[in-house]
C-alpha cells in the first residue's frame, strides 16, 4: 500500500514532495544523504539500532557529514554482542553517538 498526501507538498520544509522524489529517485545514497544534509543542516540526525547492516549505513552518513548525531535507543535488553558492536563502531567510525536509555 502507497502512502499519499493530500498534496504533494510539503509547505513547513520548503520543497516540492512529487519533484524531489522524482530528483532522489535516480541519485546514490551518497548523493541523497549530500541532499537531506543540505536541506535540513543541524535538524538531521540518524537513528541505528546496531544491527547486522548499520555498518554500511553509519559509514555512508559519516562520509557525508562526519558529525551527524547518531542515535541509539538503548531499551536495556539487547543482546551483549550488540552493546559490543555498537561499542565497536561508534569508536572506529568515530560516531556522534547519543544513547537514550529509560531511567527504571
Amino acid at each position: 500500500m502507497e502512502a499519499t498526501l493530500a498534496n504533494d507538498s510539503v509547505s513547513d520544509l520548503g520543497f516540492d514532495l512529487r519533484e524531489t522524489n522524482a530528483r532522489l529517485e535516480q541519485a546514490s545514497a551518497s548523493e541523497r544523504l549530500a541532499w537531506a544534509s543540505g536541506q535540513f543542516g543541524d535538524g538531521l540526525v540518524l537513528s541505528s539500532s546496531f544491527g547486522a547492516q548499520a555498518a554500511v549505513m553509519l559509514h555512508l552518513a559519516t562520509q557525508v557529514r562526519p558529525d551527524i548525531p547518531v542515535i541509539f535507543v538503548d531499551t536495556g535488553y539487547l543482546f551483549p554482542e550488540t552493546y559490543e558492536f555498537a561499542e565497536s563502531l561508534a569508536k572506529r567510525l568515530e560516531v556522534n553517538l547519543k544513547v537514550y536509555r529509560s531511567k527504571r
